[in-house]
């Protein structure tokens, strides 16, 4: 008999069946420490580097290529220079160079600095008898 007197009934006490073991909160926690840890352990470290992210010699810097001042160049080029003076008055090499030949006026050559897309302009250099006998410019 039971408590109440009821004869033949057992006691039956209910428990709450067990979580699975994924769905319990400390294993979330702890796969989320562990994690973290790996995480910290793959970044690269460097103890002598500062936290700031300042550049330094060591660093270095994306630049931005210099602007080409076509006025600058067109005025550094003078009659009578050769090719490779006016390279390196320009700062650029001759892109497209055209030569001809003729029997009154001997060589002439034509040659394109610049670039129409990229420096928006353009500077062309006639050479005659392999010195500087004419310039043009164009700019976009």
């Amino acid at each position: 008999m039971d408590k109440d007197g009821n004869p033949n009934m057992q006691h039956v006490t209910m428990h709450k069946p067990k979580k699975p073991w994924f769905k319990r909160v400390w294993v979330w926690i702890g796969i989320i420490v562990l994690i973290g840890i790996v995480a910290s352990a793959m970044s690269p470290k460097d103890s002598s580097t500062p936290a700031s992210t300042t550049p330094t010699a060591e660093t270095p810097k994306e630049e931005t290529p210099a602007k080409w001042d076509i006025e600058a160049a067109y005025a550094k080029i003078n009659n009578g220079m050769t090719k490779a003076e006016v390279e390196a008055a320009t700062g650029k090499t001759g892109d497209t160079c055209t030569e001809s030949t003729n029997e009154y006026t001997g060589k002439t050559e034509f040659c394109n600095y610049g670039n129409a897309f990229i420096d928006k302009g353009t500077i062309t250099v006639t050479y005659s008898q392999d010195v500087v006998s004419g310039k043009t410019k164009s700019k976009y």
